[in-house]
């Protein structure tokens, strides 16, 4: 989707809904018959960005029969997928656009955060009631715990790995890190 190329590379306030149709080669007018404004296209491509992976990875924890550390494992290599892929941007834009448009804030927390949250629960509580995790006091906190890393990382590698000549952490030994330290703290 043009939009979200230019909303990613430009921002979402430099960006103006004429800049988008001239992108998607389609004429000044037509975007503002799908969107009364902005904000609206930019909801709509946050649903299109995010809510396909959601969708997938709810599918494979609806399906999945294999042990709990296995899930979470696809879990994460699902938003690892996500996250390395021109859609993975569109974190940093809500993040670096939240003040500006409570609103987008707002809507992507509902629709999106909490459930991305969400499933890093279930993966959890099936853990734990399996006896493959050890007893956790506060699931919904510990998916935080789990899942904001994640979320950081990709920010991270889109602002500042560029600008940091000594770093060297490439994104294999941030995952299996993360995941290292996570599995550690799960098991029994």
């Amino acid at each position: 989707m043009a939009a979200l190329e230019l909303f990613v590379t430009r921002g979402f306030a430099a960006t103006k809904l004429a800049d988008v149709a001239r992108a998607a080669a389609v004429s000044k007018g037509l975007p503002y018959l799908y969107f009364k404004n902005k904000e609206e296209l930019f909801k709509a491509v946050i649903t299109e960005a995010i809510g396909g992976p959601l969708a997938e990875a709810t599918d494979m924890i609806d399906r999945f029969e294999g042990s709990s550390e296995d899930l979470l494992r696809g879990l994460i290599a699902g938003f690892r997928t996500f996250e390395e892929s021109p859609a993975g941007g569109v974190v940093k834009l809500i993040l670096a656009e939240a003040g500006n448009f409570p609103d987008v804030a707002r809507f992507f927390c509902t629709h999106f955060d909490a459930r991305g949250r969400h499933l890093f629960a279930r993966v959890l509580r099936r853990g734990t009631e399996s006896g493959e995790f050890a007893p956790i006091a506060d699931i919904e906190t510990t998916a935080i715990v789990i899942v904001q890393p994640l979320a950081m990382f990709s920010v991270w590698r889109r602002s500042l790995a560029p600008f940091d000549a000594s770093n060297n952490l490439t994104s294999d030994r941030f995952y299996e890190a993360h995941l290292d330290f996570v599995l550690k703290s799960l098991r029994p």
